[in-house]
């Protein structure tokens, strides 16, 4: 019996578990459901809904979200809370953290709520001894093969989002860097963790803690310390008006970064009297583009440049720029 690599061919008229056949021979599969950007529309290789490779990653988002756990480290707290001067912008205000993850517990009631729901849908009666990750994993070819009863697109878009929150509360997330790269605009980081995840623990100082390295997570230049990227970011952002001016950047970015010489009480007028032209039904002069991963509002620097220039033209009305 001769095997080879079957070359798949779409038939989206065909039964759910033909819908894919080898043009080498009779060989017919289900389309997995998983299409996502990463993979998009693809074959199973069989008649279930799940490829191996899908299914093998969606256990690997379990895994990673409980080895993320075990690097938490309880830190009491302070009569006297410390000041945070690294302190990354994206965990919120002192409401708690946006997406509501704090303490590794927070993870395990998500994570328990799946794991009860999935028993249910598989007729799994729980008892002291089952892990909630163990309990999810199992479950996962029902649910992958039961979308509706499974809530299969919430569940995998919550469990991404838990095993965000595991690597946050376990001090793993990068650190972001204030200003956006100047290749590709991208967010500026150092990191915690290795591209495994792991805390930096080497042998040499530099290999462990916080990274001197500083990356862009869009493009993925690097630069050597902190010192030289904020050389290269002034540079580069100085020039930015002029030379891509569809660049987008955050009000607070284009305050301190590219026109420090506007006073911080200026972009707000500024922002005010924006938003007080959309809703007089008047073009507006400042629209926001679009927000970064922050959920901050990106700003054309064009437009931006557009309204600094106005202010220190010496023969617009009004009160002069200092």
């Amino acid at each position: 019996m001769s095997h080879h690599r079957h070359e798949w061919t779409h038939r989206p008229e065909a039964i759910e578990t033909e819908r894919w056949a080898c043009g080498e021979c009779e060989a017919v599969s289900a389309s997995c459901i998983v299409t996502d950007t990463k993979r998009g529309l693809h074959a199973t290789g069989t008649a279930l809904l799940i490829c191996d490779g899908c299914l093998d990653y969606e256990r690997r988002v379990v895994d990673d979200i409980a080895d993320a756990l075990g690097h938490w480290q309880h830190q009491p707290r302070s009569l006297v809370p410390a000041i945070r001067y690294d302190r990354d912008p994206s965990d919120g205000g002192g409401d708690g953290p946006r997406d509501g993850i704090a303490h590794p517990l927070d993870v395990i009631e998500v994570l328990w709520s799946w794991a009860e729901m999935f028993a249910e849908g598989t007729s799994r009666t729980l008892d002291d001894h089952d892990h909630a990750g163990e309990v999810i994993k199992g479950a996962l070819m029902w649910a992958a093969h039961n979308p509706e009863a499974s809530a299969w697109e919430d569940y995998r878009s919550e469990v991404r989002q838990l095993r965000h929150g595991a690597r946050k509360v376990a001090g793993l997330l990068p650190q972001r860097q204030n200003g956006p790269c100047v290749h590709c605009g991208g967010q500026v980081v150092r990191d915690w963790a290795d591209e495994h995840w792991q805390p930096r623990t080497g042998t040499e100082p530099e290999h462990r803690g916080l990274s001197d390295v500083l990356r862009c997570t869009g493009c993925g230049v690097t630069w050597g310390d902190r010192d030289w990227w904020m050389t290269m970011n002034r540079q580069s952002l100085r020039t930015l008006p002029e030379a891509r001016p569809d660049h987008l950047l955050t009000l607070e970015d284009a305050r301190r970064l590219v026109f420090p010489e506007v006073p911080a009480p200026t972009w707000r007028w500024w922002l005010m009297r924006d938003h007080e032209r959309a809703e007089a039904g008047e073009p507006r002069m400042m629209p926001e583009r679009g927000h970064d991963v922050r959920g901050l509002a990106l700003y054309r620097v064009g437009d931006l440049a557009a309204l600094v220039q106005r202010r220190a033209d010496d023969t617009r009305p009004g009160r002069k720029a200092g």
